[in-house]
């Protein structure tokens, strides 16, 4: 089995600054290889980064608009995902802007 995350971030709209920024709020708790369970918002949900056969999360943002929702990112970020970690300077060069 493969380590490469199943996501196409391109398809997805890439790491949106706004869910990035929403993401760092919630809590992760590692319930699997790339799974995780992800709570602080008003409901938890369900991630699986790896596996293809179902929906990388359950929330309506991810399975309706197919985009790369908050609760994604906090697992992606918990995993040291690559292209979620290099997305955070534009974040914090974004807030000091503010």
């Amino acid at each position: 089995m493969s380590d490469d995350v199943k996501i196409d971030f391109d398809a997805a709209g890439g790491v949106d600054l706004d869910r990035l920024e929403r993401s760092l709020g919630l809590r992760g708790e590692r319930v699997g290889r790339g799974r995780y369970r992800i709570t602080g918002g008003t409901q938890d949900h369900w991630v699986d980064l790896y596996t293809t056969s179902h929906p990388r999360c359950d929330c309506g943002d991810h399975l309706w608009r197919e985009r790369i929702c908050k609760h994604i990112l906090a697992a992606l970020l918990r995993e040291g995902n690559e292209r979620v970690v290099t997305t955070l300077p534009r974040l914090f060069t974004r807030a000091s802007a503010a």
